[in-house]
């Protein structure tokens, strides 16, 4: 995602790595709407044939062992390089800050989802984008007192490793059962999971911190390692752009299969 790499000074490799770790996500999240999110906007979906086919398929993937390994590999690249990028900014505050306003403009387009389908927990209470907002945050915070790099990799490995003992143990909570406060909290903390998206602060933010710290140690004067002129390309476009592309494929995708579905004559549920 944006996260302020400043002009004239742009690490072209993470661009590239970047843009393939939203690719990735991209396809998961295709296939969890293809699995779940469908079947409650068609009332009719899938049916016998193709649709049934797809379903399958993504049930399949999604409860691949495979799937769940490579998934917490990209979101690890993909948040490490996101606290690389926040390494060279001067404005985490403000993206920080805007990134956060996003995100409760996505719990609030979710939750409405979830009103209009009977489905609340589509909503995101507390998903990746209120993670990195907030982690944003942070780091703009102790950039104010200059710590040095090894504390970002410290305090990095200590709230991953919490994190990941924290998601052993949560335990899942209906977003219906408590209100969207109490469930963020409950989420961020990383004591409960549910609703569209969970992204714990602590396990998120570790990642994040970091990568701050590979950014300040590999690249001390902001220059690319692997590339040195821009490589171009859809993929490094995508990387560059990754913010408007996540957010837009939230909405896109879901919308022209969804398009594509009442071409073929499904019918909404709603």
């Amino acid at each position: 995602m944006e996260t302020g790499q400043k002009k004239g000074t742009r690490i072209y490799e993470l661009d590239l790595f970047r843009g393939i770790a939203v690719l990735l996500m991209i396809f998961d999240h295709f296939m969890y709407d293809l699995g779940w999110l469908f079947p409650v906007l068609f009332s009719d979906y899938p049916r016998p044939g193709f649709s049934a086919s797809l379903r399958s398929a993504a049930l399949f993937y999604w409860g691949w062992d495979v799937r769940l390994a490579v998934r917490y590999a990209v979101v690890f690249v993909f948040l490490a390089l996101t606290g690389v990028c926040c390494s060279f900014s001067a404005s985490n505050l403000r993206r920080g800050a805007r990134l956060f306003a996003v995100s409760l403009g996505l719990t609030a387009a979710t939750w409405l989802a979830g009103r209009l389908t009977g489905d609340p927990e589509i909503t995101v209470v507390f998903g990746v984008l209120h993670c990195i907002s907030l982690s944003l945050i942070l780091v703009a915070l102790l950039e104010k007192l200059s710590p040095g790099k090894w504390f970002y990799l410290g305090a990095g490995v200590l709230c991953f490793a919490a994190g990941l003992i924290l998601e052993r143990h949560s335990a899942y909570l209906p977003v219906g059962e408590t209100g969207l406060f109490r469930s963020a909290l409950l989420q961020a903390a990383g004591l409960r999971y549910g609703g569209g998206d969970t992204f714990p602060l602590l396990y998120g933010g570790g990642q994040i911190f970091i990568g701050v710290f590979a950014g300040k140690h590999f690249y001390p004067e902001k220059r690319p390692l692997l590339f040195s002129s821009y490589p171009g390309g859809p993929v490094a476009f995508i990387g560059r752009h990754s913010l408007l592309v996540y957010l837009g494929h939230q909405i896109l995708l879901p919308l022209l299969f969804g398009l594509v579905l009442l071409c073929c004559g499904f019918s909404l549920s709603l």
